[in-house]
């Protein structure tokens, strides 16, 4: 006979952690033959780099301004409490929803910000976007993993 004291000692997977402020993503229309091919270089730099930023000089700066316009907000970030997590994306469709998730994966030791974005419609021209978040000041030598996932809002399959 087989039984249980029901004593589970292991810490649960992931554990879901708060977070302290969402920014609205910011996008900007642009037409990949109208900007320098340095500037294309910087994108893709973005693009495939993650930012957890403890200091307002590690904001990038991006190419094609919207750190000019969106990023006065960050600068009232007080980065001795928080961190400031920034993820870039270039896309052509519309965000129509999006839902942030950030947990902690205690197998890992990983901290996690998963983006989720639903769409139901392309456009014919790229769009260079920007997801922030603020969340409590992570230790200096955390891991983070910063991810999106896509879903298309009315689509179901026959």
């Amino acid at each position: 006979m087989l039984s249980s004291c029901n004593n589970n000692t292991e810490p649960p997977l992931e554990v879901r952690l708060p977070i302290s402020e969402v920014y609205v993503p910011v996008s900007v229309e642009f037409n990949e033959k109208d900007i320098s091919q340095e500037d294309k270089s910087q994108l893709i730099h973005l693009v495939n780099n993650q930012f957890v930023i403890n200091d307002v000089s590690e904001i990038p700066d991006d190419p094609l301004g919207l750190n000019d316009y969106f990023g006065v907000a960050f600068d009232k970030v007080n980065f001795n409490e928080y961190t400031l997590l920034i993820k870039y994306i270039i896309n052509d469709w519309t965000i129509d929803s999006y839902d942030n998730r950030y947990y902690r994966n205690t197998q890992e030791n990983t901290y996690n910000w998963s983006i989720n974005i639903g769409t139901a419609s392309d456009t014919e021209r790229y769009r260079f976007t920007r997801f922030a978040i603020l969340v409590k000041k992570l230790p200096t030598d955390a891991k983070v993993v910063i991810w999106q996932g896509l879903t298309q809002l009315g689509w179901y399959p026959d």
